[in-house]
């Protein structure tokens, strides 16, 4: 018989360990092979200290990378388990040149994320805040204007998982979709007959809402700079829950301030956003604190844990990430 796999959780011990392994999925984990748990948070030369005889590594968001250094002592190392999405600051070339699987809970939490842009979509276009407010405040609504995402023109910056997800999502609402990314495979795009991909200028210019979606990479940083953000059509709608850094933080305040368009802001360049931080005292901004898929999370675990177990038994693994992904993910 052999023996059971060693598994190494790199997650320190804490609030934020328990949330991704409440008691049943620890003792779903503890039923797949020898758990070696973290009890503070490891660095890259913990990681490498602790690594020899280890088969499969489950890491999550701040766990130490997978270096080079650490895969000359990984003797057993066969797979990494990332229960975040983007595994860009997990895995390695070291790592992928020593046959190392990687997977992660890329797509399950893109899944999260993309019915979080619905969400605010939706709240945005029907003005739901300003309902809101003015129902508790008293004060009366004739003049608070309202959208319809019904039929609208929505322009996405980058597809990704998050964006396949959204466009079936957005299918029903007999929209138009307008798509720039230029790494988008071909016939990607062929069962949503309502989407096209075109150039940056067209997205921008002719959308009523943009979302953006592309990973955070040196191409991609302020990529949405001033000249840019003066392509919006007066009343777009500009929703960001990829990274903050691809948006000039003081030229998209500049076209906030002007009321000339809206936005829906899931992620910021200073997090936790400041309590005095202008965004907060605008009326046209609609605020989440970065929880498009990060506050749901035993269902991420649930699907590393499936592909540990898919693994170990020989199995197809369902949520791989290769390695012309992992070049593509968010740094």
């Amino acid at each position: 018989m052999e023996p059971d796999p060693t598994i190494l959780v790199t997650i320190s011990e804490g609030t934020l360990r328990e949330s991704f392994f409440p008691p049943e999925l620890r003792e779903r984990l503890e039923g797949i092979g020898e758990i070696e748990w973290a009890s503070e948070e490891l660095t890259e030369v913990d990681l490498r200290e602790r690594v020899e005889g280890v088969d499969v590594c489950v890491t999550g968001w701040g766990s130490p990378q997978v270096t080079s250094e650490v895969v000359e002592r990984a003797d057993s190392l066969e797979l990494i388990a990332h229960t975040g999405g983007s595994v860009a600051t997990i895995a390695s070339p070291a790592a992928y040149d020593a046959g190392i699987r990687v997977v992660s809970a890329n797509d399950p939490m893109a899944e999260f994320v993309a019915e979080h842009v619905l969400g605010t979509m939706l709240a945005a276009r029907r003005r739901l805040p300003e309902f809101d407010r003015a129902m508790k405040e008293g004060k009366g609504t004739d003049s608070i204007p309202v959208e319809s995402l019904i039929g609208a023109e929505i322009g996405l910056v980058g597809l990704g998982s998050i964006g396949r997800h959204l466009l079936a999502h957005l299918r029903s609402f007999d929209v138009s979709v307008t798509i720039y990314d230029p790494y988008l495979a071909e016939g990607t795009l062929a069962e949503y007959g309502f989407a096209e991909r075109t150039d940056l200028e067209t997205v921008l210019s002719g959308s009523d809402v943009v979302s953006i979606h592309a990973s955070r990479t040196p191409e991609t940083v302020e990529m949405l700079d001033s000249e840019r953000l003066a392509t919006l059509d007066d009343d777009t709608l500009l929703v960001n829950t990829a990274r903050a850094e691809l948006v000039v933080e003081e030229a998209l305040l500049a076209e906030l301030r002007s009321g000339r368009i809206s936005a829906a802001l899931d992620v910021f360049h200073e997090e936790p956003l400041p309590v005095d931080h202008e965004l907060r005292g605008m009326d046209n901004v609609l605020l989440t604190p970065h929880v498009g898929g990060s506050r749901i999370r035993p269902p991420l675990t649930e699907a590393v844990l499936d592909d540990a177990e898919n693994y170990l038994a020989g199995d197809p693994l369902a949520h791989e990430i290769p390695r012309e992904q992992w070049e593509l993910m968010t740094r």
